[in-house]
């Protein structure tokens, strides 16, 4: 399995599935706005797909 091989600071906390991602005028996406909007929110049970154990 991946966790097996992965150093623990590589596997996901939390994995968010989102309809869109927000980008900008050149269609970049804005990574930036992403962080931003992580730590506003807290995750819902449906948002959340994997927790580290």
């Amino acid at each position: 399995m991946a966790r097996e091989r992965l150093s623990a600071y590589k596997i996901p906390r939390i994995v968010r599935f989102v309809d869109a991602l927000p980008k900008g005028p050149t269609g970049k996406i804005l990574k930036r706005s992403i962080d931003r909007t992580a730590l506003t929110r807290d995750p819902a049970p449906a948002d959340v797909a994997a927790r580290r154990h």
